[in-house]
């Protein structure tokens, strides 16, 4: 359940005001889902008031009453696809499947890195230029699981893998696990994204990650 008062992380420009009512929390809504949808179909060069205003049935004050302009919406519709990929993973991970500790890093690069796809799909320019770090992870836990944590869930899968050997600094090794993921898909796809279809580019993380748990 997502939490309105959670914030992801953004450089530069934030909503002029979030919404508390179930009408506002419908209009800007309305207003992300049509953003989404302008830029998936026909791209950033799309994307205005007017086509917002088309799209959405938002009037233009209503949207500026939010936004400040049209970067503060693509960022809304980066969370918007963030939330979705996350809830898409965190239901569809394969529990009844034994893993390695390998396999499962590699399910957890895959994961961010599809992520990551998606978000380009919405605007490349602006993911890119931007250079803000995206505290997945945190965006997991405020509206997926928030009676829990990803490093639960992260150390959770580790432990049933069929080569985990505990130690006495498991959490580190979760943490660092979970920040390695997240960090490096983002940093390298941010420098070159072009990486993201290099075969060699998830099995280079994979052993980069690996190397935490090794004797």
């Amino acid at each position: 359940m997502e939490k309105d008062t959670y914030q992801l992380i953004r450089p530069n420009d934030a909503m002029r005001r979030q919404p508390k009512q179930d009408r506002s929390i419908k209009v800007v809504n309305a207003i992300v889902e049509a953003a989404h949808s302008i830029l998936l179909e026909h791209g950033r060069g799309a994307l205005s008031t007017t086509t917002l205003e088309v799209v959405s049935g938002v009037p233009k004050s209503s949207i500026y009453q939010y936004f400040p302009n049209l970067d503060t919406i693509v960022f809304e519709v980066y969370r918007l696809v963030i939330r979705k990929q996350h809830l898409k993973g965190y239901q569809e991970f394969p529990r009844d499947k034994i893993h390695t500790v390998l396999s499962f890093i590699y399910w957890l690069l895959d994961w961010s890195i599809e992520i990551h796809r998606k978000v380009l799909e919405v605007d490349k320019t602006l993911l890119v230029e931007h250079k803000g770090f995206w505290d997945a992870w945190q965006e997991l836990d405020a509206n997926i699981a928030p009676e829990s944590s990803t490093e639960s869930f992260i150390y959770e899968q580790l432990k049933s893998c069929s080569d985990f050997k505990p130690s006495s600094n498991d959490m580190l090794r979760v943490h660092a696990l979970g920040r390695a993921v997240q960090l490096m898909v983002y940093s390298l796809i941010s420098d070159n994204i072009d990486f993201i279809d290099d075969p060699e580019f998830r099995n280079t993380l994979a052993k980069m990650c690996y190397a935490i748990f090794a004797d």
